[in-house]
């Protein structure tokens, strides 16, 4: 791979120019991997809809990206890639730390950003469940690894089995130590850094937050007392892993934010 290039899981879009439409841009959270949004990709790619999911820095096919770890050079990165690929603006849609990324993009770059769908973004309060971020992270083999990944939902929710024998698959000793140095970076303190989230909202872009209220992750108290340009949705029942734990819901949203969008 070339190190200077994000991987990324490209769907859609095999019309150009005027039947083209804003593409949408996918970031996963700490230790996930382009997959995770399959679901997703699946129902909102179109002829005219191109869609993309990238392993973000230090992550899954992008693991020797330089310099990665710091949610900053996450949201540069992704810039670049869409300076690569042409792509003038995009829908931009993140979970948990590809939330607080997207939401960089956002501040750093807002003409590039049609929109922002956050789930159960990080960097929106300083508590975190950095233990359960840990056991998925350490955990070995896909027993342990489907035990750790139901802690980051709603209890009582079971993770698909082919998803987490995905996950178990896909993992290495050189992807575990990348992932330990960012955990290092962003969790060691047992809290996590907070967003200028004033400043964001100042850019204008649309803002979308949509959270699980059994989020054991970053609690859905952090959707409170948001700036009044954040419209925020709270789904009863639902944990952490919005897009694993209701991906129908997940998909309207995201189209729902979409369209509002691209009819201002």
């Amino acid at each position: 791979m070339d190190d200077q290039r994000l991987f990324a899981i490209e769907q859609g879009g095999d019309e150009s120019g005027e039947g083209a439409v804003t593409p949408i841009v996918f970031l996963h959270g700490f230790d996930g991997r382009a997959e995770i949004w399959a679901s997703l990709q699946d129902a909102l790619a179109s002829p005219k809809r191109r869609t993309i999911a990238f392993d973000l820095p230090g992550h899954g096919r992008s693991r020797d990206f330089p310099g990665f770890g710091p949610p900053k050079i996450a949201a540069r990165a992704v810039i670049a890639q869409l300076d690569a690929r042409g792509i003038g603006s995009a829908h931009i849609v993140g979970h948990s730390m590809g939330g607080a990324i997207a939401s960089l993009i956002g501040l750093f770059a807002p003409e590039r950003v049609a929109s922002l769908t956050l789930l159960a973004p990080g960097g929106f309060g300083k508590e975190i469940g950095a233990a359960r971020i840990r056991a998925v992270m350490d955990a070995e083999g896909a027993e342990a690894i489907g035990k750790a990944l139901a802690g980051m939902g709603a209890p009582g929710w079971v993770p698909d089995p082919d998803a987490v024998a995905a996950i178990a698959a896909a993992r290495d000793p050189a992807g575990r130590a990348a992932m330990r140095q960012i955990f290092e970076h962003l969790f060691a303190t047992g809290e996590q850094g907070v967003l200028p989230l004033d400043a964001i909202a100042a850019t204008g872009c649309p803002l979308h937050v949509i959270w699980g209220e059994e989020d054991r992750v970053t609690p859905a108290g952090q959707s409170d007392g948001l700036p009044p340009d954040f419209t925020v949705s709270r789904l009863p029942g639902v944990g952490h892993m919005l897009m694993l734990e209701a991906p129908g819901t997940c998909v309207a949203a995201v189209r729902a934010a979409v369209d509002r969008a691209e009819k201002r």
